[in-house]
């Protein structure tokens, strides 16, 4: 368990995440996402602990147990104690069985961060009760979570329209939800400069990109291994990123953008192996390439589905993105 000063100071954040879990329906909570964030922060900086998403899952079991004794107010908690439950012990290793293939490269660390396990409770909670029919909620809230495919053309058959079959759907990993922040992780300093850029660029030249900072709902990460070679990554830019196509409001408007993992990866590993630059330099180099690289891939995907039509083509659009780039 976490030392009793990191225990104090996220008791507050403890509390909530439990409420939220004993009383919600799965409607999106950014407090409750921002309280699991500080929760897993905690658990990251106790290096004797096990894997954060882990030591998470102990520590609200445990102090869930606690106060089913203390406090009047979670008495009747059966709802929380099963949830938690059926997230830590049956959805997430469920999760990765299901993307066995799709994922087989990935750590459980690298997918269980903060906002994408807050996603997978909101997932289970949806389900509702009753909660004795493990199998159907696991298998429903799977579903649920595997709304992304990105950038996938379909083959038109004569007789038929084919489609992405199942396992190719995913859950990106979020690093930034607005209301809640930036997830804790190695490329947060990166992730918040790079907002902060965006927000400070001239509204001219983000309106050529098609971004608008303030429909950034959701910034995350793509967790697939990113084939160049692939047919439908051949179209320049896509592995820069993209606005989620099927991520829209009701206005019609993109409100998600997905980053490839080769990006970030990348940004990071510059900043580890040129040691004779300063590390505030490397900082906002690899903030202002990864906001220059967004908007490259937002001006390929425009702000909605209806930003370009079958008369634009990329020989258009490239020379446009090259003079705001």
């Amino acid at each position: 368990m976490p030392g009793r000063e990191s225990q104090a100071a996220g008791d507050p954040a403890v509390e909530q995440v439990l409420g939220y879990l004993n009383f919600s329906s799965g409607a999106p909570d950014v407090q409750f996402l921002a309280n699991l964030n500080r929760l897993f922060e905690c658990s990251a900086a106790q290096p004797e602990e096990p894997a954060p998403w882990l030591a998470v899952g102990r520590l609200l079991t445990t102090r869930l147990a606690e106060k089913r004794d203390q406090t009047a107010a979670f008495r009747d908690a059966d709802q929380a104690a099963t949830v938690l439950k059926l997230v830590f012990d049956e959805a997430l290793p469920a999760y990765r069985r299901f993307h066995r293939d799709l994922l087989f490269h990935r750590t459980d660390e690298s997918l269980f961060r903060p906002f994408f396990v807050g996603r997978v409770c909101e997932a289970v909670l949806r389900q509702g009760p009753p909660w004795d029919e493990r199998d159907r909620i696991i298998t429903s809230a799977i579903k649920q979570l595997n709304d992304y495919v990105g950038h996938r053309p379909i083959a038109a058959l004569e007789t038929q329209k084919l489609e992405a079959y199942p396992h190719e759907f995913v859950r990106p990993v979020p690093i930034y939800v607005r209301g809640a922040g930036i997830s804790c992780g190695p490329e947060r300093e990166v992730v918040a400069a790079a907002l902060k850029l965006l927000e400070d660029t001239d509204d001219h030249l983000l309106a050529q990109a098609y971004f608008d900072p303030d429909l950034l709902d959701e910034l995350s990460i793509d967790p697939r291994a990113y084939d160049f070679d692939h047919p439908a990554n051949k179209r320049p830019n896509y592995h820069f990123g993209q606005w989620d196509p099927h991520y829209i409001d009701n206005k019609g408007r993109f409100r998600r953008f997905v980053v490839q993992q080769v990006t970030l990866d990348a940004l990071m590993r510059r900043l580890t192996d040129t040691p004779e630059i300063s590390a505030d330099e490397l900082l906002q180099e690899a903030a202002a390439v990864l906001a220059g690289t967004i908007l490259m891939a937002s001006g390929i995907s425009g702000e909605g589905p209806g930003t370009f039509d079958s008369t634009v083509t990329l020989s258009k659009l490239l020379p446009k993105i090259a003079r705001y780039r």
